[in-house]
């Protein structure tokens, strides 16, 4: 078992042991690409609207932005691999390309041995040679998933709950309520506060000001002034933008060199 930080890439093998305390597997968004590759366990894990028991295999591809949590059984031994890295950080052919796949890729056991050279990679290469590798087998395991039939593994879908995030990704530069939401699909305030809650383990409207400011770290490290992008997610004034960035990103609004 290994954690490896070099710069902006993160690689880990972790083991939580049923007798040692666990970490705390905490709801949120990101900005980088994370992915995991399920080795054993027993976890119930959510990306947005689709939820899945893991099995042995099972292997997570989670675009920036994308909503997620676990819901683990601490009693049992919890093993994976995770790699954490900026998209920016891919060849440019594959970026625009990561969101077409789906979150739970079908058919992934069969790249276990990329994560096992990782493995053996460790502790033998520089920081360096190890950064470079790491992310030469990223890109490898992408470009493997994205030739795969566009189909995702057996998972839950939450019919509602996937009409509201995909209403609220289409409109993150207009105007967001729940009144504005509950009108658009006809239901109450009540039943879209209780069901997006109950589902997705966090009130709405702070999804919906997570989710802005996600968009809006997008455009920032692109080069877009950091006032116009606070204007254009419908921010009332720059400090509130500043702030709510500083909570999400964890960094001040920089453009990225």
């Amino acid at each position: 078992m290994f954690n490896f930080v070099y710069g902006d890439i993160d690689f880990a093998h972790k083991l939580d042991r049923a007798s040692q305390p666990t970490e705390e597997y905490y709801k949120h968004m990101h900005p980088f690409l994370e992915i995991l590759y399920f080795v054993e366990g027993d976890v119930y894990y959510t990306v947005e609207s689709e939820s899945k028991k893991l099995v042995a295999g099972d292997l997570i591809l989670i675009a920036p932005g994308k909503y997620h949590f676990a819901e683990v059984n601490s009693k049992v031994a919890y093993e994976r691999y995770v790699l954490k890295l900026p998209a920016a950080m891919l060849p440019d052919h594959l970026i625009s390309r990561i969101w077409d796949v789906p979150p739970f890729a079908a058919a992934a056991k069969k790249y276990g041995f990329i994560f096992e050279n990782l493995d053996s990679y460790y502790g033998n290469y520089s920081e360096k040679d190890l950064k470079a590798l790491c992310l030469a087998e990223t890109t490898k395991l992408l470009i493997f998933l994205l030739r795969e039939p566009n189909k995702a593994a057996q998972n839950q879908v939450n019919p509602v709950i996937a009409q509201l995030i995909k209403y609220i990704d289409e409109n993150l530069r207009s105007p967001l309520d729940i009144e504005t939401i509950g009108n658009h699909f006809h239901f109450s305030k009540s039943y879209i506060s209780n069901e997006f809650k109950k589902y997705m383990k966090i009130p709405i409207m702070q999804y919906v000001r997570a989710k802005k400011i996600m968009a809006a770290h997008q455009l920032i490290i692109a080069g877009e002034k950091k006032s116009k992008v606070a204007e254009m997610f419908g921010f009332e004034n720059y400090s509130t933008f500043y702030r709510q960035y500083c909570k999400f990103i964890g960094e001040i609004p920089t453009r990225k060199s």
